[in-house]
């Protein structure tokens, strides 16, 4: 299968993947909070963030082995990729017990330490379980993704992870409905887990038969590990502090509440990282084997990319609070309906994803130790500042902070990749940031300007289609007109994929 091929398969079926995710993801919650209230929905958001740290252990090593993969990969030395591959399992085998032995403590820990009506024993038993899945995939799993990943095969764990993600919201579903405990559930999320690394496991064995899984493991490709991890934490305190932040000082049910607005900005996200991933491979084996071509490459994916980026928040911001509304009907145990949380969260939406093309090209390059001391400021202004102003605005507080730290790091970013990569002045960047967001602006006011009132889900459905289109032709049109190389470059690719199609 060839490169075009492959990013194909990956955008098609991740992209199917997100919207299965998404409408089977929305009903969970809604259906936790209320058989369960909206507490046992915020612990498990709770316990979710914090097993986000555990995996901490990986310590830098997983982007450490994508990077050092990619010339391998591209120059097709099979010994050398089985030397990095071989590391990479004995590095995330030594380290998968001291995973398992946090998951324990945090069992015991955690419903000692926060306050929660559950019996102690249903709290210690869910984390048991949800931790237990985690160590599963990062002791046998972990490994496998990268290989899949560099070799442009994500598609495999895309399709895997529906077939996953469908099971187990249906019979979480079923089981929800039936009556069944809080327990019960987790038990069924822990099984379906168990069933995906052993597909994937035998998959790999497959499919990659000249892996030597004997061969002297290449450490030194690894070294950048140590430099990404400082990434890592910085990284994880920057994405994860809002929930603990909320947790400790504003309660479950705010949690809840939050988890609930992140986690449709999450499924919009995963979208626009589908469509990242189906063509990361080839932006990482370009820069490592032909940095010509990949300028080309550049230029154009970063034009479409933050198009289609600021046209998916676009159409979030318009029909999001019509969405709410719908949604927590029949909740009464706190309000899930907020006119400010829509803006901030696609504030913090925009700004992340503005940056997402220059930081590729970092990690392409593997300027982890330069940029570690960038990524931990980020981590202590988003932390300060969350601190601080959580105490007087609450969750609009903690997303205050976070946006003044992406602020700082979205802009670092791009200059950085821009002056010190690709040696060239960032402006390009900009202009295409700036116009994207002008075309937002004048979209979201003249949408909702006409926008009739919602009030059932056939309406929102059919008002979301017509606003979608409206959006995403708006944006892929102003970018063809304002960058009309990238226009002609897609164009091409397009006119030859066809031909060979047809061929």
């Amino acid at each position: 299968m060839n490169k075009k091929k492959k990013s194909l398969n990956i955008f098609i079926t991740g992209l199917i993947s997100q919207v299965v995710i998404l409408l089977l993801g929305i009903v969970i919650p809604k259906l936790l909070i209320v058989s369960y209230g909206s507490e046992v929905n915020g612990l498990l958001s709770s316990i979710k963030q914090i097993f986000v740290y555990v995996a901490l252990l990986e310590a830098g090593i997983g982007t450490a082995a994508l990077q050092a993969m990619y010339e391998p990969i591209a120059k097709n030395d099979k010994e050398k990729a089985s030397e990095i591959m071989v590391a990479t399992d004995r590095y995330f085998k030594r380290t998968g017990l001291f995973y398992g032995i946090a998951v324990v403590l945090l069992a015991v820990l955690y419903p000692i330490v926060i306050k929660v009506e559950l019996e102690y024993w249903m709290v210690a038993v869910i984390i048991l379980l949800q931790g237990s899945a985690g160590v599963i995939k990062y002791f046998f799993q972990g490994k496998l993704t990268i290989l899949l990943r560099v070799d442009g095969r994500s598609y495999v764990t895309t399709n895997i992870a529906t077939i996953v993600n469908v099971a187990t919201h249906l019979i979480q579903i079923i089981l929800i409905l039936s009556g069944f405990d809080i327990i019960a559930v987790q038990i069924a999320y822990f099984i379906i887990n168990l069933i995906q690394m052993i597909y994937l496991t035998w998959y790999v064995r497959k499919n990659y038969s000249w892996l030597n899984w004997k061969a002297t493991p290449n450490y030194k490709a690894l070294s950048q590990s140590k430099f990404v991890i400082v990434h890592q934490i910085s990284g994880l305190i920057f994405n994860n502090t809002d929930v603990l932040i909320l947790t400790y000082f504003c309660g479950l049910k705010v949690v809840s509440v939050y988890s609930l607005y992140s986690l449709i900005f999450s499924c919009v996200s995963n979208v626009i990282d589908t469509l990242c991933s189906s063509v990361e491979f080839i932006l990482g084996q370009a820069f490592n084997s032909d940095k010509e071509y990949f300028m080309k490459l550049q230029e154009t994916y970063e034009t479409y990319y933050l198009g289609i980026s600021f046209g998916f928040f676009t159409i979030t911001l318009i029909m999001f609070p019509s969405f709410i509304k719908l949604y927590s009907s029949g909740i009464t145990d706190i309000n899930y309906v907020d006119p400010i949380l829509p803006y901030l969260f696609v504030a913090l939406n925009v700004l992340m994803y503005a940056r997402r093309t220059s930081s590729q090209i970092i990690n392409f390059a593997g300027h982890f130790k330069q940029t570690q001391w960038r990524s931990i400021l980020e981590s202590a202004i988003n932390l300060t500042v969350s601190l601080v102003m959580v105490h007087y605005l609450g969750v609009y507080g903690v997303l205050i902070g976070t946006i003044f730290a992406l602020f700082y790091r979205t802009n670092d970013v791009i200059i950085y990749a821009n002056w010190n990569i690709l040696g060239r002045k960032p402006w390009k960047t900009y202009r295409r940031w700036a116009t994207n967001l002008v075309v937002m602006c004048v979209l979201a006011v003249g949408i909702k300007s006409i926008l009739g009132p919602i009030s059932n889900y056939i309406q929102w459905f059919a008002n979301a289609v017509w606003v979608g289109i409206v959006c995403m032709a708006g944006f892929i049109c102003v970018d063809s007109i304002c960058d009309p190389k990238s226009y002609k470059l897609v164009k091409k690719m397009a006119v030859d994929f066809l031909k060979k199609k047809r061929g």
